[in-house]
């Protein structure tokens, strides 16, 4: 191959990997890692709007999706540093764990559960959430709007 015919070939090489969109660090979001307490996994996290759309779409593939929202006046904020307790229908708690964000992904065997939020003073529970196999149970709380940080 001529010197010539080389040099074009490599600088159409370089001007198409120069047109390829590599994502920056920056802009790239990735699920939380997860964590366990015994047997159960979770991940909790979904702060912002790209994590929060990130733990919407990856909501199907847990038993259990928990999200905690607070009102702001008319609106509804996202929250975090709420405290979630699952217990089984024996009362032994399965999960007792601070969320990350406004979202807790939990992967439970089937079964009933009550789910406890508490954020600051205020204390909420569902008692009977049930889990099935191959389905998404969903457990949303509102908290009331807090102004003493």
């Amino acid at each position: 191959m001529s010197s010539k015919l080389k040099a074009g070939w490599m600088a159409l090489a370089a001007a198409g990997l120069a047109s390829i969109s590599v994502p920056s660090m920056a802009t790239m979001v990735t699920m939380p890692a997860e964590q366990h307490q015994g047997a159960v996994g979770y991940i909790t996290g979904g702060l912002g709007e790209r994590e929060a759309k990130l733990f919407e779409q990856q909501m199907s593939k847990h038993s259990l999706a928990i999200e905690l929202l607070e009102h702001a006046g008319k609106a509804e904020e996202f929250t975090a540093d709420a405290k979630v307790k699952i217990a089984d229908t024996h009362g032994h708690t399965v999960l007792d764990a601070k969320a990350g964000g406004p979202f807790m992904l939990v992967d439970l065997p089937p079964g009933r559960y009550s789910v406890v939020a508490t954020l600051k003073h205020d204390t909420l529970k569902k008692s009977a959430v049930v889990v099935r196999h191959g389905r998404l149970a969903r457990a949303t709380f509102e908290f009331r709007a807090h102004t003493d940080g």
